[in-house]
């Protein structure tokens, strides 16, 4: 009896409600409220902790379905015809190629279409708004933000990241990557050096109204330099991206299937079958891999090239930019 006594007074739940809550005071007859804390101790959460994780959970409910959707139709995509017809013939590159310089074309010489009368009232109405010399909002944000990314892709792809994983990764894994990265690599130039070039050629004719009712071959030297890199820049990366990557991926297969039978493929750095009999031996082999390594070279080049006219212009923008 003592012990039970000693433990009735000592814990809070086996005592009595109105010791436990002396301060509190019914009003109309209502009963107390009991508190639910859970046992660990542990603080009911907030009701904007709760919501946050609603709203963060549904979110990732609903780009996880977004994702699987959208690789569900390229999966489509890639077992249709048309996809096959894509990939597998030369003529799709070609439409491909005649419609971005069309686009380009009518992009940087409006005259083509509109005529010289149009360009001259443009002219006029531009030099009549003396205040608006500076283009548009959106196009400038399209021409920065087009540039930056394009010349920070450049210099990681080229680089940081092309060199680390050649340098870390059997060559099998790298290929791997580098068919995933090639593709959307330059695809992604061509797009944003497009975006550059005609974005930069409207804020050019907004900042000297006077050129709207000149021919491009009447331009200042220096800006007809920028038009031509950024020009020379997204042809060679369409150019590698529709000619040269694709049979350099097909190459590489080719090649890793060779010397995956050889048991050759994961040691990391370069590898030209030299040391293995069997690779040795295979006239195919060779051939693969000396036509591989020329399309790679020549990718590699137009690529430094590139790199090359983007700087040219990096540099005709440090030398204007004023802070």
């Amino acid at each position: 009896m003592c012990c039970l006594q000693r433990l009735t007074d000592t814990n809070p739940l086996l005592q009595n409600p109105s010791s436990v809550r002396p301060n509190v005071e019914l009003l109309g007859g209502s009963k107390p409220e009991r508190n639910h804390t859970p046992i660990g101790g542990d603080q009911e959460k907030p009701a904007s902790e709760r919501i946050h994780q609603d709203i963060l959970g549904a979110t990732t409910r609903a780009t996880r379905s977004i994702f699987h959707r959208l690789r569900d139709q390229t999966y489509r995509f890639q077992r249709s015809q048309l996809y096959k017809i894509l990939t597998s013939t030369t003529q799709p590159s070609h439409a491909i190629s005649a419609i971005v310089v069309s686009l380009v074309l009518v992009a940087l010489w409006p005259n083509l279409i509109s005529g010289q009368g149009d360009a001259k009232q443009k002219c006029e109405h531009g030099q009549q708004e003396a205040g608006d010399t500076r283009g548009s909002p959106l196009t400038q944000i399209a021409y920065l933000s087009s540039f930056t990314i394009h010349f920070g892709a450049q210099i990681w792809m080229t680089f940081v990241s092309g060199l680390a994983l050649y340098f870390s990764l059997p060559r099998h894994t790298f290929g791997l990557i580098q068919e995933v990265l090639f593709p959307k690599y330059f695809t992604l130039g061509t797009g944003l050096s497009t975006i550059s070039l005609i974005s930069f050629v409207q804020l050019r004719r907004s900042t000297r109204p006077e050129l709207a009712d000149r021919n491009l071959a009447h331009w200042d030297p220096v800006d007809l330099l920028q038009i031509v890199a950024l020009a020379l820049t997204a042809f060679l990366e369409l150019f590698v991206r529709l000619y040269l990557a694709p049979p350099m991926l097909r190459l590489m297969h080719e090649k890793h299937r060779f010397e995956a039978r050889a048991s050759i493929g994961q040691e990391v750095g370069q590898f030209d079958g030299t040391g293995n009999d069997c690779l040795e031996r295979s006239r195919h082999y060779k051939a693969t891999h000396k036509k591989f390594r020329q399309i790679h070279m020549a990718t590699a080049i137009l690529n430094m090239v590139s790199l090359t006219c983007t700087c040219v212009h990096l540099l005709y923008l440090a030398t204007r930019m004023t802070i």
